[in-house]
């Protein structure tokens, strides 16, 4: 586990850029932790217990201030199943209400799954804990101590409740997987017209560096334009499939368009996620 200090106090271990496997251990996602003078906060746990542990125990080497914070983007395993480690040192866990009942609702189905694909011993300790959030009210700030952090919910976005952290000191903004950089976004949970528009906020923030939830640090704003050429193509795809009557085995035979096709997982993603939004929009007509 390698962390890069982006900005004073704010460091990052980048997660593979690649699909989950049996070396990597499903830590395929950004994860962080920003440190005050008297609190750190934590940017998403990590997809195990063991992950959480070597995440702690590189915290307590670089400062003495408490962990007192952990905000969970969203439920999705590569993001959250490290939590059960951090409930063990009462770390305060923020998450969206929506997404802490899918993280108990999914969980532990996921966790099965997870292990058959790469392996029980990356999971081991890795459990599906109850915790109670207090039904936490969104936007709100915490102060680490001469350090001001903003927490921000976009409801049904990538996710059910997608929530966003940002460092006012350094204006870095850590967008979960609402962001996807050099890596094509996923889509099972989500909304994709709130999803642009999420974008476009995001977008028009005053921010000096843009933490996504897979891939490197984006400091242009361009950056942000390939998520969403993808959703939006993707959307337009599926949905017009649906429209015309047409099969997923008949979509996908066109293949992943050709100016979507160069990002890494670009194959994959599509052809596991154009039949999930099919699914979806052929529910809603």
């Amino acid at each position: 586990m390698v962390f890069v200090e982006v900005s004073p106090g704010i460091f990052i271990n980048f997660g593979k850029n690649e699909a989950p496997n049996k070396a990597n251990g499903w830590a395929i996602s950004n994860t962080g932790f920003i440190i005050g003078d008297e609190s750190v906060l934590v940017i998403d746990a990590g997809p195990s217990y063991q992950y959480a542990s070597e995440m702690i125990e590189y915290i307590k080497k670089v400062t003495n201030s408490q962990i007192n914070y952990l905000v969970i983007t969203h439920h999705h395993p590569d993001h959250s199943f490290g939590i059960s480690k951090f409930l063990e040192i009462d770390t305060k866990v923020i998450i969206s209400n929506s997404e802490l009942k899918n993280y108990l609702k999914y969980g532990n189905k996921l966790l099965l799954q997870m292990k058959k694909k790469v392996g029980d011993d990356w999971f081991e300790n890795t459990s599906i804990n109850e915790f109670n959030n207090n039904k936490q009210k969104f936007p709100f700030s915490i102060d680490l101590g001469s350090r001001k952090i903003d927490i921000n919910l976009y409801t049904d976005g990538h996710s059910g409740g997608d929530l966003t952290v940002t460092d006012k000191n350094s204006h870095i903004v850590f967008g979960g997987d609402l962001v996807f950089n050099e890596r094509a976004p996923t889509i099972p949970h989500a909304n994709i017209l709130n999803w642009l528009r999420y974008l476009d906020e995001i977008s028009n923030f005053n921010w000096s560096g843009l933490v996504p939830g897979h891939g490197p640090i984006i400091k242009k704003k361009n950056k942000l334009d390939f998520t969403k050429k993808w959703i939006q193509h993707i959307h337009y795809i599926a949905r017009d499939a649906v429209k015309k009557g047409l099969s997923p085995a008949e979509v996908l035979e066109l293949g992943v368009p050709e100016f979507l096709s160069s990002t890494k997982l670009a194959k994959e993603t599509w052809n596991r996620d154009v039949p999930v939004l099919m699914k979806h929009y052929e529910n809603d007509n």
